[in-house]
């Protein structure tokens, strides 16, 4: 039992480590420093003493004072209009910090105010994921009598209950999901099988219809590379989608895929020649951002890429020089099919021509035979009307002449 606190209490440890990382990250990603001299309108500069004033977003404020425990503060900004799950650039909102923390006080406060108990950070937890994680039974209790979902599952595939190592607190997790009647398997399937019918309406109707995720700017191609939803990541390339979008920190489904150790989804990637040296905002190129067990992977596949690219470039070669080759003989067929058009013509009028002479003499020589056919027909009918005689002529009267 001491060797599971001691588990827990080294969770729950590097949990607070690696959000106070992010909360320093993000505070400084969001100041203001405005310099000391402004010019005025119509007015020489005014010089501000104290140098460059900082000035921290009411998002930022909001969440040290729930770091902070300070629950007049918190409750001063929510009056002010404050937004209750406001989310850092790693999507964690006050309630996953007050979760982190071990502040039940705090987490009670946040979810009577109206935090989302099922709210997801970036990696897809939510505060019952942490509780879970870092073995706090009645912090994840309070959740699950308070709405929280034991169905939901994080970037990695993971319900609340896989990430419980407490005995009791995995005990209470199995036990709603038998009461909630959750089919965890089906919850772990239900994004991919939804990801999927989208991928195959958005290739048939040749339209990608995607929306980013507005907090991170992260598209389905990265949730596809990230999760290792192959047969999805492969649609989602078919369909045209664009290899080397970036979200809003500048990473690429590629940076997406290294980073959660997805080997499939990086081998579709590089096979399909995405950029395999695109930086994000940092200047991080996906070697630089990957799970270390997949960096050699990473290297093998860029030097298998480099040979996919040569290829593609000789076989685009051969094709235009095909399709020129094509395209010179059709110029050719159609230029002696233009000559053969306006030829054609002519010979048929010659043809035209010589068939009329050859009519018109066969009517000529017809005309004339017929003529002398007349002529003889009338000298055979004088010969019958008036024979000759033997001896010499008639008289008149009919007699003999001697």
């Amino acid at each position: 039992m001491a060797e599971l606190e001691h588990l827990g209490g080294k969770r729950a440890e590097s949990a607070r480590a690696r959000r106070a990382e992010q909360l320093r990250r993000w505070r400084g990603s969001l100041t203001e420093q405005e310099p000391a001299d402004r010019p005025g309108a119509g007015r020489p500069p005014q010089t501000r003493r104290g140098g460059p004033r900082v000035r921290f977003e009411d998002g930022a404020v909001f969440l040290a004072a729930c770091s902070s425990g300070d629950t007049d503060e918190v409750r001063r900004l929510l009056a002010r209009g404050a937004d209750v799950d406001t989310a850092n650039v790693d999507g964690l909102t006050a309630l996953h910090q007050a979760c982190i923390d071990e502040n039940l006080d705090m987490v009670k406060f946040l979810v009577e105010n109206g935090a989302s108990v099922n709210q997801q950070d970036n990696e897809g937890w939510t505060p019952l994921h942490a509780a879970a994680s870092c073995g706090y039974l009645n912090i994840a209790e309070y959740f699950i009598n308070h709405g929280a979902s034991v169905g939901i599952v994080n970037s990695e595939g993971e319900v609340p209950s896989d990430l419980a190592e407490e005995p009791a607190v995995k005990d209470l997790l199995l036990e709603h999901v038998r009461k909630q009647g959750v089919d965890l398997e089906q919850s772990r399937k239900e994004e991919e099988q939804q990801m999927l019918q989208d991928a195959r309406q958005w290739l048939n109707r040749g339209k990608i219809e995607d929306v980013r995720q507005p907090r991170s700017g992260a598209t389905a191609l990265h949730v596809a590379a990230a999760k290792g939803y192959s047969e999805v990541l492969r649609l989602l390339i078919q369909a045209g989608y664009e290899l080397n979008v970036q979200d809003h920190d500048g990473w690429t489904p590629l940076h997406a895929a290294a980073h959660w150790g997805v080997r499939e989804a990086c081998s579709i990637l590089a096979e399909a020649l995405c950029d395999m040296d695109a930086r994000n905002k940092l200047g991080q190129t996906p070697f630089d951002v990957a799970d270390e067990g997949l960096v050699g992977h990473l290297e093998t596949l860029q030097k298998k890429q480099s040979v996919l690219r040569s290829e593609k470039e000789t076989r685009n070669k051969l094709i235009e020089s095909d399709l020129n080759s094509k395209l010179q003989s059709g110029l050719f067929k159609n230029k002696e099919k233009i000559l053969y058009e306006e030829e054609t013509p002519k010979s048929r009028e010659t043809e035209e021509e010589g068939k009329e002479s050859s009519s018109s003499s066969s009517e000529e020589e017809g005309e004339d035979q017929a003529s002398e056919s007349e002529t003889e027909k009338e000298a055979g009918d004088a010969e019958t009307l008036h024979p000759p005689s033997a001896g010499g002529h008639c008289s008149s009267e009919g007699r003999a002449v001697p």
